[in-house]
């Protein structure tokens, strides 16, 4: 994937600059530096120590019946 700012590397991990700087300062992220002399750091390294974010959102039941609903599937409405 190759190697990520500062800025680009927490949007990876979701979380604030202050935490990589936190990481690349206590070990658990090696320090790379780019031609401007800025640090860098490895984006396989983030996804290999899953600091990476993993995003899912929760959908909801009335979401759910309500596809289902329009694709004709489930149970038929009880009729009297």
């Amino acid at each position: 994937m190759g190697l990520l700012t500062r800025q680009q590397a927490a949007d990876l991990m979701d979380v604030p600059v202050s935490w990589v700087d936190a990481f690349l300062q206590f070990g658990s992220l090696e320090r790379y530096e780019g031609p401007n002399g800025e640090t860098l750091v490895d984006a396989d390294e983030i996804l290999l120590k899953r600091f990476a974010a993993t995003r899912h959102e929760e959908v909801s039941l009335a979401h759910v019946r309500s596809m289902l609903k329009k694709l004709g599937v489930g149970h038929p409405e009880a009729s009297d």
